[in-house]
């Protein structure tokens, strides 16, 4: 086989963010369409291989999210009830969520620059502490998830971009068009 035929065929890494990436998609859209609980089953396979491909590229942190993330799958798949009603939370909650979730954010970006090699620590703590946080408030069906989403999203296209991802810039492009969409129910965009 020439050089050239090598360099034109997809990578095993790109074919595997394609594939988690469709899969990370198919998951948000099911969701929103209150697929549940099967939306969980692309979500956790999704989520695992993101696993892999973040801490080859040395997001170690989004690692750690991505396998949050397939616990969460588990969980959602098993307890989540269809007739389960939307709530909202105070706004003193969300300042004391944002609180912990921005000290939570400075320890793990210090923990990550000092202790690892880690490529964007600050920023990769940001997306993962603040992920965890908006993915509990999705499993608990709190409506502001979609606004927490909307700023987590936005970063990690800045996320990926630097890391030269862009099969998942294109994913989360996705995933901020859809949480605009979730909060704003009525647009029914997807």
């Amino acid at each position: 086989m020439k050089s050239e035929d090598l360099k034109s065929k997809p990578s095993l890494f790109t074919l595997s963010e394609i594939l988690a990436m469709g899969l990370s998609a198919l998951y948000t859209f099911l969701y929103l369409k209150g697929v549940v609980p099967e939306c969980f089953i692309p979500a956790f396979v999704g989520s695992l291989i993101y696993v892999v491909l973040c801490w080859k590229r040395k997001i170690y942190a989004e690692s750690f999210l991505y396998l949050f993330y397939t616990a969460m799958a588990v969980i959602g798949y098993f307890s989540l009830m269809p007739d389960v009603l939307t709530s909202t939370w105070s706004i003193s909650a969300h300042f004391w969520v944002i609180s912990i979730g921005t000290i939570s954010t400075f320890i793990s970006g210090f923990l990550l620059r000092k202790y690892s090699d880690a490529a964007t620590p600050y920023l990769d703590s940001f997306t993962t502490i603040f992920s965890l946080i908006a993915t509990w408030m999705m499993i608990a069906f709190i409506h502001e998830n979609w606004v927490y989403w909307i700023v987590i999203d936005t970063l990690a296209i800045l996320l990926y971009a630097k890391r030269r991802m862009w099969i998942t810039v294109l994913l989360f492009v996705l995933y901020l068009l859809m949480a605009i969409d979730g909060y704003f129910e009525a647009l029914s965009l997807f």
